[in-house]
This record gives structure tokens, sequence and C-alpha cells, in this order.
């Protein structure tokens, strides 16, 4: 023990004064009386009555004493020591992803993460106080604090998510709060694979075994040939082989069913197909038939999604080039396209159209590019060879160089979804032009010289630019090159097909059923109008506000209805369909929650005070030494008034 005030013993000196106090009674009148050997008698008897005499003579001063040496104690400020103090300050991450919803020996993962998080704050404090963090959620649910009550209930009320975890966001906000190079960072997880490079170290407390899980990891629901179609494709993540009961439901109610065998770690599709009729635009469900025992994870036993009638998609091309080959492209993408042709000289804004495409293959088509102001808002566009009338850019990106010699695509942007499974490496341009970006796009296709096709976005609409006469049948290079051209192109449409729809994707997805998200993706929601209220209703019956036409907490599994005030719009689900959570990762070793043995090393002793205890028991002396005194003055007085009554 310590004392941090030991000046405070000084006041130890006072002890002398109060005995001395004590001793100095007040002196008793002598007065002359004939006798007094009753009075002898009588008190003779009562100090024999009287037990401890002497010892109650002194229990006053020891009182005192006491009360005075308790002042002293807690005024000295005692401290006591103990190992778990910790120099910087503390971020504690606690993944709440899906796969920390499943359960083991009759808890889930997520509650040995809240035991674990629980036992790091007992055993250790930070000297900049601790920061709690989700994977899943806000990611900042405490700021810096010391106070561990209030960390304790923060761990306690974690939510579960039923989202895959996304960490970059998570580990980005780390590295902006941890400042210095003592600060710690812990993280306690199920699965450490993959973890976003920072400069600082992470100490890793892991959750979790091994775990059985048999799930649903692709869903679609279609409509093709008049007739339905919902693909099911369920993986067996155990090492032994499964047969279970696939249900097919409509609306929640029992529609179909299945029997379906599966080898272990290996996958099988199951295929429902049927008349359509009755079905559209009703909620379709597949769910697993598992026995409790037999599978550990339920989020991804079922999966939903709307049996929804393909969409028209209107498309408006402003082109005279007679040797263009984008009608008969436009004819193959689907029986579903609208295709309206209108030469520049009749183009008076694009209406209703999802896209507008202007063909500057001739010099009437280039010219008809300069009348834009009747772009309505939505309308995705589609430049091609617009030369130097390319609207919506600064000046200095509309001045273009022309190049005439043959040149060869050096570079594609893989990462983009509209690059995926398409090869542009040999393609060769005879004639192009080139132009300095803006500062809003994104190079897709590159050559020798620059930019070769590229994005661009403009308020509430994308543009696509080609730089060339791509579909020009006289120049064959690209128009004609099997299958990556005409590939490419497709994906274009799909690309702003999927951003025409009332509920957007950020994360655009190739075959993507309509309006079918995943948990945890953030649904963009077309515009539909000033000062109109909008609110999502979760498969909870939980209604959130939309705010900004975004809405982001996808994550629950199941049906999501769109509000707009009191009308509903649109009904949208939410699925898992995630192969990496499915297989329920684990650390490899059992719980730790002890501090980790680089951590342990580096605990400082952690000064505690304890002066409230002396503190406390001083006021206890003093209640003590005013009852005895009291009760001596009122034994006096009552023996007093007998005498006088005698």
């Amino acid at each position: 023990m310590q004392f941090l005030n030991p000046a405070a013993f000084y006041l130890l000196g006072f002890i002398p004064i109060v005995v001395a106090l004590h001793f100095l009674k007040l002196r008793r009148h002598t007065y002359r009386v004939p006798s007094i050997m009753l009075w002898l008698s009588t008190d003779e008897d009562r100090r024999a009555n009287v037990p401890f005499q002497r010892l109650q003579n002194l229990l006053l001063l020891m009182l005192q004493v006491l009360f005075l040496l308790m002042v002293t104690l807690s005024a000295a400020r005692p401290a006591l020591h103990r190992p778990g103090f910790m120099p910087g300050r503390a971020i504690l991450i606690v993944d709440n992803s899906a796969s920390m919803s499943s359960t083991e020996m009759g808890q889930t993962r997520l509650a040995l993460a809240k035991q674990a998080a629980l036992q790091h704050i007992e055993q250790g404090a930070a000297e900049g106080g601790m920061m709690l963090m989700l994977t899943n959620a806000t990611p900042v649910q405490v700021a810096f604090t010391t106070d561990t009550a209030k960390l304790q209930h923060a761990i306690e009320n974690i939510p579960k998510s039923e989202a895959s975890r996304n960490l970059q966001p998570v580990f980005d906000a780390v590295t902006h709060y941890a400042e210095a190079p003592q600060d710690k960072i812990f993280f306690i997880s199920d699965n450490f694979e993959n973890l976003p490079d920072i400069s600082l170290p992470i100490h890793k407390i892991g959750v979790g075994g091994a775990a059985q899980n048999v799930g649903i990891v692709h869903f679609s629901v279609e409509i093709v040939a008049d007739e339905y179609k919902v693909l099911v494709g369920i993986r067996n993540f155990t090492e032994t082989p499964r047969e279970l009961d696939v249900q097919l439901a409509v609306e929640g109610e029992p529609f179909d069913e299945k029997t379906a065998s599966i080898a272990p770690g290996k996958m099988k599709s199951i295929l429902f197909s049927d008349n359509p009729s009755g079905l559209e635009d009703k909620v379709i469900s597949a769910h697993l038939q598992l026995e409790d025992d037999e599978d550990d994870f339920v989020v991804d036993n079922s999966a939903f999604a709307l049996l929804s009638t393909v969409s028209q998609l209107r498309i408006l091309l402003v082109s005279d080039n007679p040797k263009s080959s984008l009608p008969a492209l436009l004819s193959t993408y689907g029986k579903h396209v609208q295709l309206h042709l209108v030469s520049p000289a009749d183009y008076h804004g694009t209406g209703d159209a999802h896209i507008a495409i202007f063909d500057g293959g001739t010099r009437a088509g280039r010219q008809a590019f300069g009348g834009f102001s009747e772009v309505a808002s939505g309308t995705h566009l589609v430049f091609i060879n617009p030369g130097s009338n390319l609207p919506f850019i600064p000046e200095d990106a509309r001045v273009v160089e022309e190049v005439t010699a043959p040149l060869r695509v050096i570079k594609t942007d893989r990462t983009h979804p509209l690059m995926v499974g398409v090869l542009m490496e040999r393609l060769q341009v005879l004639e192009s032009t080139y132009r300095k970006l803006p500062l809003a796009g994104r190079s897709l296709i590159e050559t020798e010289k620059g930019t070769l096709i590229w994005l661009g976005q403009e308020s509430s609409s994308q543009f696509l630019v080609f730089e060339f006469d791509a579909f020009n049948l006289d120049i064959p290079s690209f128009a004609l090159t099997v299958p990556d051209g005409q590939l490419f192109f497709y994906h274009c449409l799909e690309w702003f097909e999927a951003r025409s729809a009332p509920l957007q994707s950020f994360a655009f997805q190739e075959g993507q059923t309509r309006h079918a998200f995943r948990t945890g993706e953030h649904v963009r929601i077309a515009p539909i109008g000033e000062e109109i209220a909008l609110h999502v209703q979760k498969p909870d019956n939980k209604t959130v506000e939309v705010v900004d036409s975004i809405f982001t907490e996808t994550d629950q599994v199941g049906v999501y209805t769109l509000f707009a005030d009191d009308r509903q719009l649109e009904r949208f689900t939410v699925n898992l369909i995630d192969r990496k959570e499915s297989a329920l990762p684990h650390p490899g070793t059992a719980p730790a929650a002890e501090v980790p043995t680089a951590i342990a090393g580096e605990l400082q002793t952690m000064t505690q005070e304890v002066w409230r205890i002396p503190a406390l028991l001083a006021c206890v002396v003093l209640l003590l030494e005013w009852w005895f005194y009291h009760r001596d003055g009122l034994s006096f007085r009552v023996g007093v008034f007998s005498k006088r009554t005698a």
C-alpha cells in the first residue's frame, strides 16, 4: 500500500491533545454534610453491578482517538497497486458479423466474444481510456473512456447482425483514432483471415471452434419462356454426407418440396420450375429443413426473392449512321427492350427513356450532342465518338486530340464490373480522339495515347464515352470483336438498367435477381419526388426512416417494404448468400479470454485509491461516540432523579 498524501499524518499530533482533554475533568464543588455512610454503600453497590467500569471510562477516549486515526488515514489517500495498467490508449473491436451468430455448446460465438471482452476490461485498463468498436454497425460504440461500467453496459448490449463482416471501414477508423505507437488494438473474432493492413499490430483474441453447417449459397428467381425458374444452390460445409428437405414457399405458405443428398464439402443445385400464373410479384422463399443438432448456423437456411416480370427497358438511339451495328445489337439484348430510333434532326429530348445513346459516327450526329437541355433526370447516356461536342464536362476536357494512326490497347480496369470477363488487350483502333479526363471520370480502357473508353457522372445520371466510332461496320475492330466487344456492351446495358430500377444496388452483380440484395448492402432509392417521407419496414417490423434516398440497415435476412408516407411503393429482399461467412471459419484455438501474452509483459502497475474506506469507518466511529456519550449522560440524569425521589 502507498499513501499519496503522507503529510496528512501530521494530524496525529492532535491525539495527545484529545487524551489530555479527556483527563482534564471538571472539579466538583465541596459541601459539608453530617454523614456520607449511606451514600458510600449505595455507590459501592452501583459500582459492583456495572462490569468493566474502567473500560467504560476509557471507551469515549478510545472512540475519539480511533476517529482521529481514520480521518488522518483517509486524508493520507491510501492506494493499492495491482497489475493491469497499459500506457497509451486501447481500442477494443468486437466482431458481430453473421458467423458470430452460430451456436456452439448452447452459446453463440457473439456471447463468447462478449464474455472475452468483459474479462479483458476487468484484467486491464488503459491510461488514455478504452474505445469499443463493432464490425457490423456504427463502428464507434463507445468513445475513449475510463468508465468501466459504461464499457461493460455497451458490451452487454452489442447487437447481433446477419450481415457479412466489413472490416475495411472499421480499421480505417482505427488508423484515425490510434495516434501514438503505444496505443493498443484488440480484435475479438472467430476469423482472422485477410485482415486489413495497418501500421499498428493487432492483438487477436479468438472465440469459437469447429461448427457444423449446411447453407444456401446461391438463390435466383426469374421467369423464362413462360416458366418460373427458382435455382437453389446448397453447400455442405461439414465432413459427413447430409440429406435434407428443400421447401419452396410463396408468401410464407408451403408450395413445393424436394429432397437432396449432398456429399461432404460439395454443392448441389435444386431447380424448381412451373407455370408462373398467379405468382407474379409475390415473394418466393426457399427453406432448408434440418435437424437442430445437425446445423449450428440458421441464418443461411432461408433465402427470399420477388418473382417479378421483366420490366421494359426503354432505349433511345439518336443516330443517322447507316453503317452502325447498334440497332441490331440492341435488339439482341432481350425481348424487354423498347427501342426508339430518331435522327439527330428530330431529337427533342430523352423523354422517359432509361438509356439514351448518341451516335456521333456522322457530322449531323455529333452536332446533336449540343442539345442536351432536354435530358431527363435519371436517364443514363452513352456517347459514341463525340469529339469536342461532349457536354457536362469542363472546357479544358472538351479539347481533343485526333489520332489517325493505328493504336493498340495497353491497359484495362479489371476491377470494374463492366470489365468482368472482357479481354480487350488485342483490340486495335484506327482512328480515335483523346482528352483530359474530368475529375469524376474513370478510365476503363487505355491505349498508348490515353483513355479510349471512360465513365463519367452528371447529377443523378451516369454517362459512358467511346472516344472512337466503335460500332461502325466499316471499322470492324470493335463492332465485330466476338465475344468481347458485344459482351462489354451488354455489360454496359445491364449496368445502366440496374441503375434505372426503383431500388438500386451500389455493387453491380451480373445476373442479380431484381430487388434482391445481400445483407449489409446499401440500397439506393431512385428519386420519387420532393417533400415525400420515405421509410422502410424491416423483417422484424421495425420502421426505419430513409435519409438522402439511401437505406443502410440491411442487417436482417427477409422481406423489406418501402413506404412513401403511408403508401406502399416497393418490396425487396435481403439474403446472406456468402460462402465465406457460411463456412463458419474459426481461429483454430480455444477461446482466449486472457490478456494476450504480447500485452501481459507490457502491463504496468495500476494505482487504485481506497481512501473512501477509512472515511466511511470514521463516520461510523463518530456515530458510536455520539451514542455512547449521550447514553452515559442519560444514565447519570436518571440516577440523580432517583436519589432526589428517595
